[in-house]
């Protein structure tokens, strides 16, 4: 592989991890949306509203955790990328002028 080809290797996987980043913002967004005119109508039902606010807290809380979770895997998976693509990227100091060996 050329400089080139590792220049679109990091930028292929800085767009994939953008888009597990922005994908799970939008899915946790709209998750958000979609669940909160059903809990607003149970919580104005007075006898149905405590309840109701318990089980929106946990639904909230397995929400934040769910796609926290999605995030903080990818980051760290970017970070491990990084790492790898670092170390196996050649330098100027690799370059000794001579063509790779071609492998039949």
């Amino acid at each position: 592989m050329d400089q080139n080809d590792w220049k679109r290797l990091r930028g292929f996987k800085r767009l994939i991890h953008d888009g597990v980043k922005r994908g799970a913002d939008f899915v946790e967004g709209h998750h958000r949306h979609a669940a909160e005119k059903p809990f607003q109508v149970l919580e104005s039902i007075k006898p149905i509203a405590a309840p109701t606010w318990v089980v929106r807290s946990v639904h909230d809380g397995v929400l934040w955790l769910t796609y926290g979770s999605i995030r903080a895997i990818n980051q760290a998976t970017e970070v491990a990328d990084d790492w790898i693509v670092d170390r196996l990227t050649p330098t100027d100091e690799d370059d000794d002028g001579r063509e790779p060996p071609t492998h039949p």
